[in-house]
């Protein structure tokens, strides 16, 4: 009895030794698959932040010119209202002399 316990203890080694194996392999398998999902999902979170990053800076980019010509335009009108306004020398410098040969 004691070779027939020899050959089920071998046989049961070697097929714990066989598990073994396929476990390593699945377990090899599992880490292909996952480097490989976060490889994918890398590549897509990728894309999508470029494509957001693009629009972003062609906003940007848009609200630079719109201001550019807000600002020119608003800086043109101010400029034509000055050259427009009238000027009273006469009251300017009764100011001047008011405020800076004031008598007390």
């Amino acid at each position: 009895m004691a070779e027939s316990e020899k050959d089920v203890i071998d046989h049961l080694l070697g097929v714990e030794h066989e598990a073994a194996g396929l476990v390593q392999d699945a377990q090899t398998e599992a880490e292909k698959r996952i480097a490989a999902a976060k490889a994918k999902a890398d590549a897509e979170y990728k894309k999508q932040y470029e494509k957001i990053v693009a629009g972003f800076e062609a906003d940007f980019s848009k609200k630079i010119v719109e201001i550019k010509e807000h600002h020119k335009k608003t800086s043109a009108e101010y400029k034509e209202r000055i050259l427009k306004a009238k000027k009273d020398s006469k009251a300017f410098n009764d100011l001047l002399d008011s405020l800076l040969f004031k008598t007390a």
